[in-house]
């Protein structure tokens, strides 16, 4: 068996690390074993489970740019404490050159990986390109979930050049499954029996555009005074939205979650699920959302790549709210008069399958390891 260290901020419910999360349980762990630095002094919403599973925790201070030397410090005798590690996987990128480089000072191979096109504005975001732009002179190989984060983070020729790859942000699509009996039994759990449901999930931070979610939801209830909407995920922005539902005269109708365990029991209650992200490096919520059979609208920041149903309308945001109600509104139409049935053959037919995308990273990781040419 052999041990692959992955790098990445913390373990809690976001998209990396929920693909992270989905690669390591269905990773025959015979074979290939995950160890985890964190950057986090805090237990992460993965970390039980993690441990359950055999995963080591490592923990280093929160990159700063001026703790660089300390930070670089660190990982050093990290690295030299643990020669076990012959492949280092980074998802975190803003301190990459830095742990990077020096896990190849310790002869380890390298993955550097984009989970997200850069969104972050002004003298952050500045701050951050300035900090990460190295790792293109220092990674062994480059993947990301999409074309387009690919490009965001590594430059074009890395992304057309042979040591690029995109790996697709792998479902269990058995979880997924869902028929109409299925979704009657999980609206009557949420007391929801009866009504057209609206579903989103994903943090609840600036790019994920939640301020227009709720402008749409509320043309939406003007058409349907008994619609709801759910809302799963935390972040920054929770009680500035929930205030702004408030303002709308939706705190009624909005359900405000939290973290929630079960992702796939709240995507079999809805009947439609909004996505009107800003930009997106894939969006594995959309993925997850016509896995289960849901009629789906996502923003043109959502890449392309992510379409993977027939059932999903792709819309720019400058068509405004009252178009998105529009088209969520002969959404939710449709699927009254239809019985709910899930999409997941068409997923995994895009390559969305878990069981697939961890097998093809498995190998990945051991020609890596014995210095083999490794190639996605």
């Amino acid at each position: 068996m052999m041990r692959v260290l992955q790098v990445i901020g913390v373990m809690d419910r976001g998209g990396a690390e929920t693909m992270v999360m989905n690669l390591y349980r269905a990773m025959d762990r015979e074979r290939i074993q995950f160890d985890f630095l964190v950057h986090e002094q805090r237990e992460g919403d993965y970390d039980a489970e993690i441990e359950r599973l055999g995963g080591r925790f490592f923990r280093v201070p929160r990159f700063t740019g001026l703790n660089a030397g300390s930070y670089r410090r660190s990982v050093r005798a990290l690295f030299a404490e643990h020669p076990e590690w012959r492949v280092v996987h980074g998802h975190i990128g803003s301190c990459a050159p830095a742990y990077l480089s020096e896990a190849k000072r310790a002869g380890a191979f390298t993955i550097a990986h984009s989970h997200a096109q850069n969104y972050v504005r002004g003298l952050p975001g500045l701050a951050f390109n300035v900090a990460a732009h190295p790792v293109r002179r220092v990674a062994d190989y480059f993947m990301a979930c999409s074309r387009e984060a690919g490009i965001d983070r590594f430059g074009g020729a890395i992304v057309e050049g042979e040591h690029f790859a995109i790996v697709p942000n792998g479902i269990d699509m058995t979880r997924y499954a869902c028929d109409e009996a299925a979704h009657e039994r999980a609206k009557a759990e949420l007391g929801l029996s009866g009504r057209p449901v609206v579903c989103h999930t994903g943090r609840l931070i600036p790019v994920k555009n939640h301020e227009f979610l709720l402008q749409v939801f509320s043309q939406v209830k003007r058409e349907l005074p008994d619609a709801a909407l759910l809302c799963a995920g935390r972040g920054e922005l929770e009680e500035s939205l929930k205030a702004r539902a408030c303002e709308l005269g939706l705190e009624d109708a909005v359900r405000f979650l939290g973290v929630v365990d079960d992702v796939p029991r709240l995507l079999r209650a809805a009947d439609a699920f909004v996505f009107p992200s800003v930009n997106e490096g894939l969006a594995l919520s959309a993925v997850e959302a016509q896995a289960s059979g849901l009629p789906t609208i996502v923003s043109t920041g959502v890449p392309e790549l992510a379409v993977v149903s027939d059932r999903t309308s792709r819309m720019p945001l400058a068509d405004g709210a009252e178009a998105w109600a529009g088209a969520c509104v002969r959404m939710l139409a449709a699927a009254a008069r239809s019985a709910r049935s899930d999409a997941c053959e068409q997923v995994r037919a895009h390559g969305f399958d878990i069981a697939d995308t961890s097998m093809r990273l498995a190998a990945f990781y051991e020609a890596a390891a014995a210095g083999r040419r490794a190639q996605w």
